[in-house]
Formats: structure tokens, C-alpha cells, sequence
């Protein structure tokens, strides 16, 4: 197939008309298929265009804000692990792991709790 276009652009095109689908699931499916596509065949200038086009769309937004989510918790997770080795001064990596791994309720549960363990082993009851 040859065009007078360039790749880039065209591919630019196919991702404005694929976020043009009103059917989320067949959407999903194209944006994807061309994001694969683009990520390997595309120039360094030409990927950095398509990530601002991408973001613009619909599952650019879910994508964004969905990291965004994540980051909260793993920055809420690091902040509980540095508060429980000040109080007191060494936390085994298991326990470590362990808190990376729970749910938010419970980091929550384990903060506002934390004035009132006296041991690293009373983190037990939580984890």
C-alpha cells in the first residue's frame, strides 16, 4: 500500500478515527491495535505525537487516571512503611512486602492505629 502521506500521519488519522467509535469495546480494540502498531513502527518524533493524541481520548483518560490511582497507593504504602521505621527504627522486608500488598482500607486501618502499637508484632493483627 503506498500513500503520498507519511506513516506517522496516517497513523495519527487511524487514531482520531478509531476514538470516533461509538462502540467502547470495538474503540478499545482499535486504539489498542494502533498503539502496538505505532510503538514499534513509529519514529521518536511520531511517538511523542501519538502519546498527546492518545491522551486526548476517552481510554487515554481511563489510562491516566487509573496510574494516577495506583500512584496514591503506592505513594500512601511507602509513607506507612518510612512512619512505622521511625517508630520503630527497622521493619522486616517481609512486613515490608506485605504492607505494599494491602488493600488501602487496611493502610488506613494501620495509620490511624500506629500511636497505639508498641511492637513491630502487632502489625501482625493487620497484615
Amino acid at each position: 500500500m503506498s500513500s503520498k502521506e507519511n506513516k506517522s500521519k496516517r497513523a495519527l488519522e487511524g487514531i482520531e478515527l478509531a476514538d470516533a467509535i461509538e462502540d467502547e469495546d470495538s474503540k478499545l480494540k482499535c486504539l489498542t491495535l494502533l498503539y502496538a502498531l505505532f510503538d514499534k513502527f513509529g519514529d521518536i518524533a511520531s511517538k511523542s505525537k501519538f502519546k498527546e493524541v492518545f491522551s486526548m481520548t476517552e481510554i487515554g483518560r481511563m489510562i491516566r487516571e487509573d496510574g494516577i490511582k495506583e500512584g496514591k497507593i503506592e505513594g500512601k504504602a511507602e509513607l506507612l512503611v518510612n512512619l512505622l521505621i521511625k517508630k520503630f527504627k527497622k521493619l522486616p522486608d517481609e512486613y515490608i512486602k506485605k504492607i505494599k500488598e494491602l488493600p488501602v482500607e487496611k493502610m488506613d486501618v494501620i495509620a490511624t492505629e500506629i500511636f497505639d502499637l508498641n511492637s513491630v508484632e502487632d502489625l501482625e493483627k493487620y497484615i
